[in-house]
């Protein structure tokens, strides 16, 4: 008959093989999972790389200058623009609200009094 030592180690052996085998599919199972980890990396800074191209793209002042001017209707402050505060100063050391509205007005009536060249 068979010792009892050598069904211990058979059994051992079976227990063991059975772990290894488990351990194996395992491991296939996260090296899987980490290509598809590195791929999802390896796209997300590809697409990170093509954001980055396309915001310095439409950050590009001379782009952002022509189409401030195509669609806003602004424009540089022109020197007619300026005004000191003796030109709205009242005499108790505030501001004269007739003298601000008049020059509010006619600020108004010449909304662009500097128009630079537009190439």
């Amino acid at each position: 008959m068979i010792r009892r030592s050598t069904l211990i180690v058979g059994g051992l052996s079976i227990v063991i093989g059975l772990a290894l085998f488990k351990t194996k599919y395992a491991v296939m199972a996260l090296e899987q999972q980490h290509k598809q980890i590195k791929k999802s990396i390896q796209e997300t800074n590809e697409a990170l790389h093509v954001l980055r191209a396309e915001w310095a793209h439409l950050n590009d002042p001379s782009r952002l200058q022509v189409l401030a001017q195509k669609y806003l209707d602004i424009a540089p402050i022109g020197s007619t623009q300026y005004v000191s505060f003796e030109d709205v100063a009242s005499k108790d050391g505030g501001y004269d609200r007739k003298a601000l509205e008049d020059l509010i007005a006619q600020a108004a009536a010449d909304p662009k009094p500097f128009s630079p060249d537009v190439d």
